[in-house]
């Protein structure tokens, strides 16, 4: 662990970067445009795909498709098969439906990190903080290792936490005769996923610090564009801008720097604590957050100093923090828009609650008989916490965040770049430098999704083996294979944990503008929508 504590680099002042920038471009942009200009072939060059018609007066499919996607995509799926070109997002797209979906989830040919370097240099902007661990395998294998890994540990902290975080936030909000008004939602969960994965991945002593709160919701609009979605539109110059900001102001490490200054402290007084326990010959109760984590595996990930240990720190948590605000927001949308089903959601959590209840009430009784100390783990204060045993529990509220996700997401939103030509299953080519997106409808509209797939029926997968975790051709949301995205049990855990927080505490949510309904349903990855949420107390 060598440099672990280490100085940040030193390099241009931000403000001499910023003089710098308009010379730093004339250099740049010439080489730059001149190697891209020609980097989008558009379609692939197999002209057996057929290319979608346009409606007269139309110069590309966006608006036909932002009017009605469903409509769009089973007009074309009829009259061209699973394959099929489309202009979109001011892109040439080659559409894949049905089972070949699979084989681009499934082949590492096709790369969606490339596809988001290409269009929003998101590789580039890593890079601009990280000194080590130049892939995104680093990233996952760290997700996989230093969150999922402790998911169980961590849902009490997230539960606690979140609860506190939810009263402090909602409690400043204006009063409308028995409720609480949230303007603006979407900010006000975002200040609570941030300062609850704050807890939880750094430090409560480093989240108490505001600047790091700050910059963890600077870096999540940071990674924001990672999720290329229907609000996307290409620009090569947009691009080109992106990517000099990351070469010539480094904003992840001026992010990671924020970090290294909050958490050094906090660090070196746990090594005091770790030695003095050494020392005395006393066990040291190691902290449980990821920064702990990775600060144990240092070596082992091949971090160059502190600084590059925050910078995937950050990667990782403005991740979560923008992923995971989206989903807690969407989910308010849904309870608001489907009152009917908030009373079933808070039987199920207080029979689940009472069970465990009566349970622990039983083994301190046995205890007691045995002449048995109650240890805390009896601990009667802590009988009706949400752990990761009572969520699993909770099968109603999985199946209502599975079918959000079904039901809302996107349907074209998942890219990739063709790294090489790749012939398909059926025998259509895709030729290398072509960009193909993922025809979601065919997937969540299956009849593997039982009947009436085009309405929201939040019941659909309860005693049907289908966790909200568990993706499959049928569920698309964070794709298939070993490529999937391992960041779903932890957000999908943050975000059945705040779903049970807010039936608990608020008997009706409503949207006070009812004709904003729609829109807030289908609102898209990140968007954030012009409506108001009403809050009503269980008190």
């Amino acid at each position: 662990m060598i440099g672990l504590l280490s100085s940040p680099a030193n390099g241009m002042p931000i403000g001499a970067m910023q003089a710098a920038i308009p010379f730093g471009l004339g250099l740049a942009s010439a080489a730059y445009m001149a190697t891209r200009a020609a980097s989008a072939p558009g379609f692939s060059t197999d002209k057996r795909i057929p290319i979608a018609s346009l409606r007269p007066g139309d110069s590309s499919h966006d608006d036909e498709y932002n009017e009605d996607p469903d409509a769009f995509l089973e007009r074309c799926e009829k009259e061209y098969g699973p394959v099929f070109n489309i202009y979109l997002l001011n892109m040439a797209l080659t559409v894949i439906s049905g089972p070949q979906a699979r084989e681009v989830f499934t082949n590492e040919s096709f790369s969606g990190n490339d596809v988001r370097e290409k269009h929003v240099r998101m590789r580039s902007y890593f890079n601009s903080g990280r000194k080590s661990n130049f892939n995104e395998i680093t990233i996952r294998t760290l997700i996989r290792e230093m969150v999922n890994r402790f998911i169980p540990t961590y849902t009490p902290k997230i539960a606690a936490q979140m609860n506190i975080d939810i009263d402090q936030e909602i409690v400043h909000c204006p009063a409308e005769k028995e409720a609480k008004l949230v303007v603006k939602p979407r900010l006000a969960l975002q200040k609570i996923i941030a300062n609850t994965m704050a807890h939880v991945l750094f430090d409560p002593e480093i989240a108490k610090d505001r600047k790091v709160i700050e910059t963890l919701i600077s870096a999540s609009a940071d990674l924001g564009p990672a999720f290329i979605n229907g609000n996307f539109r290409a620009s090569k110059w947009r691009a080109f801008v992106r990517w000099s900001n990351c070469k010539l102001l480094h904003p992840l490490r001026n992010h990671a720097q924020t970090l290294v200054e909050a958490s050094t402290p906090v660090i070196r007084e746990r090594r005091r604590l770790e030695a003095l326990a050494n020392e005395t010959g006393v066990e040291w109760e190691r902290p449980d957050d990821v920064l702990q984590h990775m600060v144990d595996d240092f070596d082992k990930y091949g971090f160059m100093d502190l600084e590059d240990l925050c910078a995937h720190l950050l990667i990782i948590a403005g991740m979560y923090v923008y992923t995971a605000t989206d989903i807690v927001t969407n989910m308010l949308y849904y309870l608001a828009a489907f009152p009917q089903y908030m009373d079933r959601l808070f039987q199920e959590q207080q029979q689940v609650l009472d069970t465990i209840q009566a349970e622990r009430e039983q083994a301190r009784q046995e205890r007691s008989r045995e002449g048995k100390p109650i240890g805390d783990d009896l601990d009667p204060a802590h009988d009706r916490d949400l752990t990761a045993a009572a969520i699993k529990k909770m099968i109603y509220m999985d199946s209502f965040v599975r079918e959000v996700f079904r039901f809302r997401t996107e349907r074209l939103g998942i890219m990739h770049l063709a790294l090489e030509d790749v012939t398909l299953s059926s025998g259509i080519m895709i030729s290398k430098g072509s960009t193909v997106i993922i025809n979601t409808r065919p997937a969540h509209q299956s009849s593997e999704n039982g009947e009436d797939v085009t309405e929201f029926r939040p019941w659909r997968f309860v005693g049907k083996n289908k966790a909200a975790t568990k993706v499959g051709m049928d569920y698309l949301p964070f794709g298939i294979g070993s490529r999937s995205c391992p960041g779903r049990f932890m957000n999908i855990q943050e975000a059945k944990v705040f779903g049970e927080l807010m039936i608990s505490k608020y008997s009706k949510i409503e949207i006070p503008d009812p004709s904003k309904t729609k829109m807030a349903l289908y609102a898209r990855l990140g968007e954030a929508i012009d409506t108001n949420l009403k809050l009503t107390s269980r008190d």
